[in-house]
């Protein structure tokens, strides 16, 4: 299969032999169709095709060609996609991947991607995502541990994964989208195969049995696996059942049959950006299958985004904060850049619409025409329902969205171990700040914590860690049982680890983590100990305090230099002046060496194979060792988060401050 079109296989018409199992409707002479009979994420999608028609467009891509230029979408319809993943999976079960077992999916977001998820759907086998953010080593974990035969990569992908092949012995087969190089055919090891989609396609076809039948899942059986990051940095494996996205997926529809979402079909298109590997996109497009709606995938590279939404011009938009907020930066720039008039016109009727806010209204018959349609225009002029999702928002930032767009714009609450949103808020609701009530599906309860100073008894709202108890719940960390037993009680209720309280619309806010894992504003995952014992590894560091906020997308760092090393590095460089006079104190304060220390913060973490975000981006050099005298060490000379975030806490903000001033 070439990266740029999809043959549909030659085979029987499945939509048209599979016997309807779907209860439809009629109302005010449009079709509707209940969760009656839909036991399984194949009989959700059957209900999104009964819906939308099977003829109706479905997935759609982007063909690049040789060149490297993007045509416009081209589009595959629901029959169609059912065809081609029943292809798809009866290959992949020929191949060896039996009901119940595992198939690893190494790829960023393209339309083979969702193909093969169909594909397990319809022969009950088990995805799990894969994605190298977590390190090579958490690869071959996933791999090890779910104990998978087959694994699908995309072309990108593969140099990497043949790295590593031949340390996975259990692994036999790899299905890669796209032609296969001799290269890659080469570090193929003794006693394996690497195939193309289309020869696993053809091979679904094969012979009578072609394709073979269907294996439906039941309500409990196990959809996917989705790999989260782990405190001691080891990912643990949340396993999530059909029931679990068919809860989240109903929930939602109530709420729209409700009034309280707007209403989803086949007119309607969605940009998939977010990972599939994560969690949230994964209920996104469960959620918008099952009502019919288009879903498109970007190029691949974020930096075309504009383009691809211009493109497309969808009408449904779910993101994470970071992208939001890089809206609403360039758009600010845009308009300070004119000046002028135009400046002041936009500026005042934001101004006049951000008022309007606090009446829950966010359209106005002027200033929609005449200043925000440009605005609208810039993301294809359609769009009418805007999510995000993943980590916090800033209050501004989604003030922004809901007067630049004029749109519906709603900030969801979850975790993986929800499967993903299991709250969300009310469009008639826009007081930013809160992440509403629950879908529906689930139940939240706030449980004090007393060593943080946070219990159900607070005045005026009760605050405590959050808990969550429904069906969206996972069944288990995989092959875990005392993790498990540690997030989920007896009751079921299981522990999401963040700081909450309930306002007084009965709103969950979310105020603080209880884990020392936080999430960064893009949705990125970060352990700040283990990033702490790479950096004091460094002979020029002795001790180190990372931070990082829900609202930022980047971290910060507090490091105490070792003085030796550090005047030994700084010997030759002329910038520093009378290095033998300065105070320990005096260097730590001085420009040039924080420049100088920041460089080595980077190469230390680069050289240690961190992730950009795992890099602080602002500095403060400590003279001060910290101790259990200062209260920023425990007794076992381990970090107090909560009282090092106090202490520093007026340095963390001057260096976000100064990371945006930098923007600007």
């Amino acid at each position: 299969m070439s990266s740029s079109s999809i043959e549909v296989p030659n085979a029987p018409s499945i939509a048209a032999e599979t016997k309807p199992r779907i209860a439809a409707t009629s109302k005010d002479g449009k079709l509707t169709a209940n969760m009656e009979g839909v036991n399984n994420m194949h009989d959700n999608f059957l209900r999104g095709m009964m819906l939308a028609g099977e003829d109706a467009d479905f997935l759609g891509h982007r063909p690049i060609d040789k060149q490297g230029n993007p045509g416009p979408y081209k589009w595959y319809t629901f029959k169609q996609v059912k065809e081609i993943a029943t292809s798809i999976g009866s290959g992949l079960t020929k191949l060896g991947v039996q009901p119940k077992s595992c198939i690893g999916i190494f790829s960023p977001n393209r339309l083979e991607w969702v193909l093969v998820e169909h594909a397990s759907y319809i022969y009950n086998q088990i995805t799990v995502p894969m994605y190298d953010t977590l390190g090579i080593d958490a690869i071959k974990h996933m791999a090890v541990e779910t104990e998978m035969s087959l694994i699908v990569v995309s072309p990108e992908k593969l140099p990497i994964f043949t790295g590593i092949w031949p340390e996975l012995p259990n692994v036999k087969t790899v299905v890669v989208f796209g032609d296969i190089t001799d290269e890659a055919m080469a570090a193929v090891p003794d006693g394996a195969r690497l195939i193309t989609l289309d020869d696993t396609i053809a091979l679904g076809n094969e012979n009578e049995l072609a394709p073979l039948p269907e294996t439906p899942a039941s309500p409990s059986d196990i959809c996917t696996i989705c790999y989260t990051s782990g405190t001691t940095g080891t990912p643990k494996g949340v396993v999530l059942s059909h029931m679990c996205f068919l809860s989240t997926t109903h929930a939602v529809s109530e709420r729209i049959g409700h009034g309280f979402i707007p209403t989803l079909d086949n007119s309607d298109i969605h940009l998939s950006i977010l990972p599939l590997a994560h969690c949230l996109e994964r209920s996104v497009q469960a959620l918008l299958t099952g009502h019919g709606v288009r879903i498109g995938f970007n190029q691949g590279d974020i930096r075309k985004l504009l383009d691809d939404i211009g493109e497309l011009r969808p009408s449904i938009l779910v993101g994470v904060p970071r992208i939001f907020n890089r809206i609403n930066d360039q758009v600010w720039a845009q308009v300070n850049a004119k000046g002028g008039i135009a400046s002041m016109l936009f500026n005042y009727a934001y101004g006049v619409k951000k008022d309007n806010l606090a009446h829950n209204t966010n359209q106005h018959w002027l200033w929609d025409r005449v200043v925000f349609k440009a605005v609208r225009q810039k993301f294809g002029g359609r769009i009418r329902l805007v999510i995000s999702g993943s980590a916090p928002i800033s209050g501004d930032v989604l003030d922004f969205l809901r007067v630049a767009l004029s749109a519906v714009v709603l900030e969801g609450y979850g975790l993986t171990e929800t499967t993903g949103p299991c709250g969300v808020t009310v469009p008639n609701d826009m007081k930013a700040g809160n992440v509403g009530c629950t879908l529906g599906t689930c139940m939240y309860k706030l449980v004090s914590v007393p060593d943080m100073d946070y219990t159900v008894e607070d005045k005026p709202y009760p605050r405590g860690e959050v808990f969550v108890k429904g069906n969206n719940v996972f069944t288990e960390y995989y092959k875990k049982p005392e993790l498990t037993a540690e997030t989920i009680d007896a009751d079921g209720w299981v522990a999401t680890g963040d700081i909450g309280m309930f306002d007084e619309r009965g709103n969950l806010v979310i105020v603080d983590r209880k884990k020392n894992m936080f999430k960064l504003s893009q949705g990125e995952y970060v352990t700040p100990e283990r990033i702490e014992i790479i950096y004091t590894d460094s002979a020029l560091i002795d001790q180190a305090y990372i931070h990082g906020e829900s609202l930022e997308s980047v971290l910060v760092g507090v490091f105490v230099p070792n003085e030796e090393f550090l005047r030994r590095g700084l010997a030759n460089d002329s910038n520093i002046g009378n290095l033998s006079a300065m105070t320990f104190a005096e260097l730590c304060q001085n420009e040039h060496v924080v420049k100088f220390m920041l460089d080595v913060v980077n190469d230390w973490g680069r050289k240690n194979k961190l992730k950009g975000f795992e890099i602080p981006k602002r500095i403060y050099l400590e003279s001060a060792q910290f101790s259990v005298e200062n209260d920023i060490l425990t007794p076992t000379l381990k970090i107090k988060r909560p009282s090092a975030k106090k202490q520093y806490a007026d340095i963390i903000r001057k260096m976000y401050d100064e990371l945006k001033s930098a923007k600007q």
